[in-house]
């Protein structure tokens, strides 16, 4: 703190222009840190059966838009997640709050003797 304060005292003496002061904060404060692009999309892919015919579900929504994916999802699906513990909503809600990129869910579960794949991950 007391390296910027003599910045700033140095500006307002003259003794140093604005370039040259913001040059000097800039070296006070250090590097910044690299942020990394926030998550922009919800992916989710679902392999599952409906009624016996094959049901697949690809979708990338824009994080904005997530609580549109109940919509998407069939029944079959609906249930594999609430069988795994997993609350859609609270899922949404945590998306919206951001959250990193990665999965968030990952189930190979079976209904009705068929296999059922969820996955939705941030990208």
């Amino acid at each position: 703190m007391q390296e910027k304060r003599r910045v700033l005292e140095m500006l307002r003496a003259g003794e140093i222009g604005v370039e040259e002061a913001l040059a000097l904060l800039e070296a006070v404060e250090g590097p910044k840190p690299l942020t990394k692009p926030a998550a922009k999309l919800l992916r989710v892919r679902i392999h599952a059966q409906d009624k016996g015919k094959p049901v697949r579900v690809n979708v990338n929504l824009p994080l904005a838009l997530a609580e549109l994916l109940e919509m998407f999802l069939p029944e079959e699906a609906k249930l594999a997640l609430a069988g795994r513990g997993v609350n859609l909503k609270d899922l949404l809600a945590l998306v919206r709050e951001g959250v990193p990129e990665g999965k968030l869910v990952e189930i190979e579960a079976e209904e009705e003797g068929h296999p059922v794949q969820v996955l939705v991950e941030v990208v």
